[in-house]
């Protein structure tokens, strides 16, 4: 992610904060981007397109006035591109003001309840959080699971521990 999107994103919870509309304004950032076809999207970086255009058709389009506004900071500012990362720097902060950790865990097989249950339980008791958890399925992972968080990877696999030995016997027959 880029800095430049998390200083948006920083900006608009800020404002959201104030109005305490935080969730609204994310669920609505969340619709407009995923309403933005390919069309839709060139014509609001196209720029030969006047900014007044621009904004005329978010005017039209758009309800949610801090939203709104947002948009036009973005498209005054030419920065329409951000959006996607500023979307996804906002729901990390909106995630960790809720205490919210999202993680992901990728197996051979899917996790059944009971696995997924307790796995969210140790990680729950050891970082107090809500945990919400997704199962991958991984067809090359031999056995164990390897999971994600917050750029964090804990790898027990075993094809983890295969490429560890094999690394660690390749030092000891170079020597």
């Amino acid at each position: 992610m880029s800095y430049v999107a998390s200083q948006y994103a920083e900006a608009l919870f800020g404002m959201a904060m104030e109005e305490k509309a935080v969730q609204k304004t994310l669920d609505s950032l969340i619709e407009f981007s995923n309403e933005l076809d390919d069309d839709i999207y060139k014509f609001l970086n196209h720029p030969k397109i006047s900014i007044k255009e621009k904004k005329n058709v978010i005017e039209k389009s758009v309800s949610n006035d801090l939203l709104k506004h947002y948009i036009y900071v973005l498209i005054d500012n030419h920065r329409i591109d951000l959006l996607q990362d500023t979307i996804e720097e906002l729901q990390k902060i909106v995630d960790n003001q809720n205490k919210v950790m999202k993680v992901q865990v990728f197996s051979k097989t899917t996790l059944n309840a009971e696995q997924l249950k307790q796995l969210m339980q140790n990680l729950n008791k050891k970082h107090n959080r809500e945990i919400e958890l997704k199962n991958i399925v991984d067809k090359t992972i031999v056995g164990g699971l390897r999971i994600e968080y917050e750029g964090m990877i804990l790898d027990d696999t075993i094809n983890h521990y295969l490429h560890d030995l094999k690394a660690n016997l390749t030092k000891w027959f170079e020597v």
